[in-house]
């Protein structure tokens, strides 16, 4: 079978780089597919995450990027020539390669018009790692210019129109399914999640709490730092540990020094597990999560999770008391009473850090990548 998988770049160290990454080498080194993937603005830059050598990457080269500082005009200018070199670049190296199946995400408009555009296409099938409620919900309406909420609205247009296109949309939860069967067909299959290979969990008796996750606004931060507050008055013994990277890096550790209550940012780890076996409660702060990698990860080491019961994945992830805590409606002050709770007594965190690691092998790849296979290979029966 030969699969290509479109994305514009494979440069940062994001979940949906490191999940397609993942899928990819499993289907060349496991199943034995032809698979590619196609970028086209990677622009000489290393690849985030380890690919194959049994994966062939291709860059079609087509650079935005240097206009996004021209005014408007000559901007939407030189976008609409590159879209036509684009699309040209992409047809020929369909014709060439012949692929049973094209993949691509919601994440971008660009490859779904690529893809809808060209002749060659067979089965196409899109991933949805966002969540249509959240584009929806801030694509145009949190845009601050006119124009960039016309440009929003354009987008949306293009990326629901598009979509109706496709043969199906694989969503990582029911709820964004139910939303995108408005416009395709929908399947669910979850994230594959690198589960901790050390063969070790967690003793649970260090007085540290991880959090690990991208510096941005979607991982509400802020509000874990109010947590730690209410955490810290009566724990000043305990430790919060941050690892990750971000645009809010440089503000966080400024409100991490300004608190002074043993909060300590970290660069992200090339092998989080060590930090997780360090560690004896995890936490997550987000406003929204598709999915939320970083919770089985965590609950693969034994780790009790805390988690905001946001849109929409921690739900699917944690059993609420039994693996883990969800915290609804974003209270702060419950949250910091949990992990309170877990502090103070070690056969709770022991009782529910057993019960999070034999939870976590739902998500293994082993467990997952089948639901993929099958999908593909109904795809291609469904075209031939």
């Amino acid at each position: 079978m030969k699969i290509v998988y479109i994305y514009p770049q494979v440069a940062e160290r994001a979940g949906t780089e490191r999940i397609l990454t993942d899928k990819m080498n499993y289907l060349a080194d496991l199943e034995g597919y032809d698979i590619v993937l196609l970028t086209y603005e990677q622009c000489n830059r290393p690849l985030s995450f380890p690919l194959s050598s049994k994966v062939r990457h291709v860059d079609l080269d087509i650079r935005y990027y240097p206009y996004y500082r021209n005014n408007i005009l000559f901007r939407q200018y030189k976008w609409w020539q590159l879209d036509h070199l684009l699309q040209n670049k992409f047809n020929r190296f369909m014709e060439e390669f012949l692929p049973d199946i094209v993949v691509t995400t919601t994440s971008y408009v660009r490859p779904l018009t690529m893809i809808v555009k060209c002749p060659v296409a067979r089965s196409k099938i899109l991933e949805s790692h966002i969540g249509l409620r959240y584009i929806m919900g801030n694509n145009p309406l949190s845009q601050r210019s006119l124009w960039q909420r016309i440009q929003g609205m354009l987008d949306m247009h293009k990326l629901t129109s598009n979509a109706r296109k496709f043969d199906i949309l694989v969503a990582l939860n029911q709820v964004d399914a139910d939303d995108w069967s408005k416009y395709t067909n929908t399947n669910i299959i979850t994230n594959i999640v690198h589960l901790n290979p050390t063969g070790r969990l967690s003793s649970l008796e260090s007085r540290h709490v991880i959090f690990v996750g991208r510096y941005t606004i979607q991982k509400g931060i802020h509000d874990l730092f109010r947590i730690w507050e209410l955490v810290y008055s009566k724990h000043p013994d305990w430790h919060l540990d941050l690892y990750g990277e971000g645009e809010m890096k440089d503000e966080i550790i400024d409100t991490a020094n300004r608190l002074n209550s043993n909060i300590h940012v970290h660069d992200p780890e090339p092998f989080i597990f060590d930090c997780y076996l360090e560690s004896s409660i995890f936490v997550l702060t987000s406003l929204y999560e598709p999915f939320g990698l970083v919770l089985p990860e965590a609950m693969s080491c034994g780790l009790p999770v805390v988690a905001f019961d946001c849109p929409y994945g921690p739900a699917q992830i944690i059993t609420d008391g039994e693996d883990g805590y969800l915290v609804k409606g974003r209270d702060t002050k419950k949250f910091a009473e949990r992990i309170c709770c877990l502090i103070k007594s070690f056969e709770l965190r022991n009782k529910m850090g057993l019960a999070a690691a034999l939870s976590s092998n739902r998500y293994s790849a082993s467990a997952i990548m089948p639901l993929w296979v099958r999908l593909f290979q109904e795809q291609v029966k469904s075209h031939s």
